[in-house]
């Protein structure tokens, strides 16, 4: 459950992307195998997992990813 401000930012966010005729979102999921601590509980290890993983970005944008950029 998200709060108005949340809520307001999110839109706020997203309008112009969904409002745009020549733009299409798509989402991409991404599993790991992580330990069981904070971070993994709270979300914050999956974000630093992509982030600190640069093998893993070059395969996904090689893979997946560049397609999109063309």
């Amino acid at each position: 459950m998200e709060g108005p401000v949340y809520t307001e930012m999110v839109n706020n966010l997203l309008r112009p992307l969904v409002e745009a005729k020549d733009c299409q979102l798509i989402r991409q999921n991404v599993f790991h195998a992580l330990p069981n601590t904070a971070n993994t509980l709270i979300g914050r290890a999956a974000h630093i997992a992509v982030l600190d993983s640069e093998l893993f970005l070059e395969k996904f944008f090689l893979v997946a990813g560049l397609n999109y950029f063309k």
